[in-house]
This record gives structure tokens, sequence and C-alpha cells, in this order.
């Protein structure tokens, strides 16, 4: 009898709670909370987005007596900082996506949750909720701010709601999109330093060599890369033979998709 009593209080001391998405999750927001450079890498992101605004204005006010002035008027300037946080969100994705593999710490992740596509998954939501935020919180500070300096030294800054609206939610779901495909990168490489190359390549490197071909519709299809198209966000007025800018946040997030599920099938074929 106390020897079955004992084997019962064994098993109960020794239960462990399943393992859920939501419980992955948690684990892989405590593991980027407590690496304080991924931290910082995001509050960097949302002070180059929101600070380009305050920026965006100041040139504005020094120009505004200039005969040619090179800044333009329009509320979607104010948002330019959005080509450097895209940056900062790509580079520090695909880091948060190789640090394991570098430091062979991925393998307890894995006996953990022997299911690694919740793991990635877990990663890729964590990344894209964390830019989406940024985007949004940077855009709604880049707007603000620029309207208030702007004003404040007598100068229009005019916006209607919706171009708001579009200004704030594109730039919010682009990042989103950037930061998942970031860690896609560095998924499919396992590499920090390939990843980071890559990364730059795909968002600067490789519009500008497809933009200069020589061939027209080498050139066209420029205008379908990930920056490329989602940058079209920032548009109010297109010009005619344009993606249309929610268009081109579409094409940034089937980007992001796609590299994804190649992510997930070398996550799933290959081994840690």
């Amino acid at each position: 009898m106390s020897e079955t009593a004992t084997m019962t209080s064994a098993k109960r001391a020794t239960w462990v709670a399943p393992v859920t998405f939501p419980r992955v999750l948690r684990a892989e927001a405590i593991k980027l909370a407590t690496l304080p450079s991924f931290v910082w890498a995001f509050v960097m992101a949302y002070a180059v987005l929101g600070g380009f605004g305050i920026l965006t204005a100041l040139a504005r006010i020094l120009q505004r007596d200039a005969a040619t002035p090179t800044i333009s008027a329009g509320a979607g300037t104010a948002l330019t900082g959005i080509q450097g946080a895209q940056l900062v969100i790509v580079l520090v994705a695909a880091v948060f996506a190789t640090t394991e593999f570098a430091h062979q710490t991925v393998q307890p992740s894995y006996l953990a949750e022997p299911r690694r596509l919740r793991v990635l998954a877990s990663k890729a939501v964590l990344v894209g909720a964390l830019s989406l935020v940024v985007g949004s919180a940077g855009a709604t500070t880049a707007l603000l701010a620029a309207a208030a300096v702007a004003r404040s030294a007598g100068l229009p800054f005019e916006i209607t709601g919706t171009y708001a609206a579009q200004l704030i939610a594109g730039a919010a779901i682009y990042l989103a999109a950037i930061g998942v495909t970031g860690l896609a990168i560095g998924a499919l490489l396992r590499s920090t330093v390939g990843a980071i190359i890559a990364g730059l390549v795909l968002l600067n490197v490789l519009p500008l060599l497809v933009g200069a071909a020589p061939v027209e519709s080498i050139r066209d299809a420029a205008g379908y890369l990930p920056s490329t198209a989602g940058l079209m966000i920032l548009q109010e007025h297109v010009p005619a033979g344009f993606i249309a800018p929610w268009f081109g946040v579409l094409i940034a997030c089937a980007w992001a998709g796609v590299l994804l599920g190649a992510a997930a099938l070398v996550t799933r074929r290959t081994d840690a």
C-alpha cells in the first residue's frame, strides 16, 4: 500500500505540462528579452523611423527660403526613416534566427519541442508582432512630430485621415513582412554573416542592380522586389505604370511567406 502511494506521489511530482504553441512562443519571447542587443535593436528601429520625421521637417524649415528646395512637402516624406528601420529589423531578425545555431543552443529547444515548425512559427510570430508594433508606433510618432515641427515654423503639413491610416498601417505591415523575411533568411542559411549579407543584398543591392539592367523587362522586375514594392505604401498618388501602394505591401508579404515556407522545409528536413 505504501509502495503504491509512493509511486503515485512520484508521478505527480514529475508531471510536466504539455508543450503548447503559447508556451513555445513565451519561451522564444524570454530568449529575445534576455538579450539586450535584440531589444535595443527594435528600439533603434523605432527611433530611426520616428526621428526622421523630425529631421525631414527641420530640413524643410531650413530650405523654405531656398530658390530650389529639395525636400518635398508631402506628408509621406516624414516616413523616409522606414528605409533605415527596415535594415535594422531585417538584420536583428536574421541574427535572432541564427544565434541558436551559432552557439549550438537550438538542440535543447528541439528536445523540448520536437515539432520544429512550431519553434520556427513562434519566432516568426514574435518578430512579426514586434516589427508591427515598431512600424505603427514609429510611423505615428514621425507624422505627429513632423506636423508639430513644421506647423510651429509656419509651414503647412496637410494630410487626410485616409492617407495617414495608409502610412501608419502600411508601414506597420511592411516592416512586419520585412522582419519575417529576415528571420526566414536566417533560418534558411543558418549563418549569421551569410544571413546579414543576404538581407542587405535583397533590400538594398538587388533593387539597384536590377533597376540598372540594360533590358527593360528586367528593369521592370525591380518593382516586384520586396523593398521596392513595399515602399510604394508611402505614395499618396501613384503615377501610371507603377505598383499600387497596398499591392506593393502585398508583394512584400508574399516574399516573406515564400521565404518562410522554404525555411520551414529546410528546418524540417535538416538536422540541427
